[in-house]
């Protein structure tokens, strides 16, 4: 039971990923439903339907399997669109044990014994005509048919050409079916030579018109139910081989469940359960990753541009600097960082963080939103026609930009408050910077006084000035000195702010690129995702099938 489970675990998953996709998933549902009713009603028993047109004899054929008259036989099929299961085992326990799975089949039942007590693990129903001119004969047939285990598909030598039969029924539900034939009756009225002319034209058409449907056509039988049970022996002997019921309910499944996934992979575009080798590997992606990538790398330039890295690291320059001033200028910095603060201007020129945050007033997304647009609209022509439309549904306005920029504002607010960086070095400039500011307010006074008082002072002479006055010349050192420690320090603190702006315009970068990435696509990835659940469903069943085909 093993590769059954894993079939059915794999239905569902495909089922799931088809959902996704937003394909019609009606027939595998019904086919998982059907299997887990199946498994559930009398597992040592199966069933075997025998479909046909008007008049080719399967109610004759059923009559002949059970060597009495079960069902109605004649030119005309009865009124009634309701089936006859034929329980060859009869006896009160069996049909207390069946009545489960006969009750699902919705059938009239008929109980009783086969020619020399064979049959015993079958249940035979004897369907409505498939080309009645009652509509409703037809509908009850394609109700049952997903129901039943085996199937022998019942012509005669006037319709086994029929189209009704052939490109109706043989080329839609052979490959939902696992164990069956197809039967020619009435093969009394052939002689030797054209019984063997209408076996092998019927192969040949067979084989013509199955080709791709499904691997091989079934094997054809001649029955004569007019001459009774010795006219159905060999229907009755390739009945009577599926002696384990658990192995055909079990083939029928798979091979339901392989046809509803290879519908499912082929509507994806991802190729057919029932086909190994193209499954082996994984879906081929609807939009190349060179051409994707092309996409990301200009969406995410035109989201950085709106976000405007330049200025943020600007801004996160003069942030440093502005703490610099704080540490490294004595108290003439504190009185103008005070200043900066109090007239707003830290807040315009020195808020790395708070520039970022408003990047939505500087711009709009559309240009990286259409680059990720136009790559999509560009592949939905070349995408299966089931697919174009959960694929446009990705390019609808306004969705894809908000995606982005909520992104975007995720990154941002990730990135913290920005501190600024500092020195160690910053506050020995301080200390200098202050023994100079008192060395200037005392070059400044002794100035003042001695432009006052005329104190007799020295000088000192200087190349090309001359002699120069002691308070001038020390307040000239000391102005000097201040230019020379406040440009030191300016210097230093642009560096080191470059360096942090840098590492902060890097990581803002990089995270939006991974977020441009994971959601300018991301509702393509997800259908991208489906398809290779899908895929990976289609090679799992392909594969559980194939063991449970392989002896031992």
């Amino acid at each position: 039971m093993t590769p059954l489970l894993r079939t059915l675990e794999a239905l569902d998953s495909a089922v799931a990923a088809s959902q996704v996709l937003g394909l019609d998933t009606t027939r595998a549902a019904a086919v998982r439903t059907d299997a887990a009713e199946r498994l559930g009603l009398a597992p040592d028993v199966y069933v075997a339907a025998l479909v046909g047109g008007t008049g080719v004899g399967k109610s004759s054929l059923l009559n002949a399997l059970a060597g009495a008259t079960v069902s109605r036989a004649g030119p005309r099929r009865p009124t009634t669109a309701r089936a006859v299961a034929w329980v060859p085992a009869g006896g009160e326990s069996t049909a207390a044990a069946l009545q489960p799975l006969l009750d699902r089949l919705d059938a009239d039942v008929v109980h009783g014994r086969s020619p020399a007590g064979q049959l015993r693990n079958v249940v035979i129903l004897d369907l409505p005509d498939i080309d009645s001119l009652e509509r409703g004969h037809r509908a009850a047939v394609e109700a049952i048919l997903p129901k039943v285990d085996v199937v022998a598909w019942v012509t005669d030598p006037e319709k086994y050409a029929d189209a009704v039969f052939h490109d109706t029924f043989l080329r839609d539900w052979m490959p939902r079916l696992g164990r069956q034939i197809v039967v020619v009756n009435k093969a009394d009225r052939l002689s030797g030579d054209a019984s063997r002319s209408v076996v092998a034209d019927l192969g040949v058409v067979l084989r013509r018109e199955l080709s791709g449907v499904i691997r091989s056509a079934p094997d054809i039988l001649l029955t004569r139910a007019a001459a009774g049970p010795d006219g159905v022996t060999e229907l009755r002997a390739w009945l009577e081989t599926a002696a384990d019921a658990k192995a055909v309910i079990a083939e029928r499944i798979f091979a339901a469940a392989t046809a509803a996934v290879a519908d499912l992979a082929g509507t994806a575009g991802v190729g057919a359960a029932a086909d190994a080798d193209a499954a082996k590997s994984p879906a081929q992606a609807i939009i190349a990753p060179s051409t994707r990538d092309q996409a990301l790398a200009t969406a995410t330039s035109d989201v950085l541009r709106v976000v405007d890295l330049a200025g943020v690291e600007r801004r996160a320059i003069a942030a440093t600097r502005a703490v610099a001033r704080r540490r490294g200028t004595g108290p003439i910095g504190l009185v103008t960082a005070a200043l900066y603060r109090a007239t707003g201007r830290h807040r315009a020129v020195a808020d790395p963080a708070g520039y970022l945050r408003a990047w939505r007033g500087r711009g709009g997304l559309t240009r990286a939103a259409e680059a990720v647009r136009s790559t999509i609209s560009a592949a939905i022509p070349g995408m299966p026609v089931a697919l174009r439309g959960p694929y446009a549904s990705a390019t609808r306005a306004g969705e894809l930009e908000e995606r982005i920029a909520t992104a975007v504002d995720g990154v941002i607010v990730r990135q913290g408050a920005f501190e600024p960086p500092s020195s160690r070095a910053w506050p020995f400039i301080g200390l200098l910077q202050s023994v100079n500011t008192l060395l200037l307010v005392a070059a400044a006074a002794w100035t003042v006084i001695w432009i006052i008082a005329h104190p007799a002072v020295a000088s000192y002479e200087v190349p090309v000035v001359g002699p120069v006055p002691a308070p001038l010349a020390w307040l000239a050192v000391a102005l000097a000195l201040g230019y020379v420690l406040a440009r030191a320090l300016s210097l230093h603190a642009g560096w080191v702010g470059r360096r942090w702006a840098r590492r902060i315009a890097k990581a803002i970068a990089a995270a939006v690129g991974q977020s441009v990435a994971a959601e300018a696509f991301a509702p393509i990835d997800r259908l991208e995702a489906a398809r290779t659940e899908l895929a990976a469903a289609s090679r799992t069943i392909a594969q559980a099938s194939a063991q449970a085909a392989t002896p031992g």
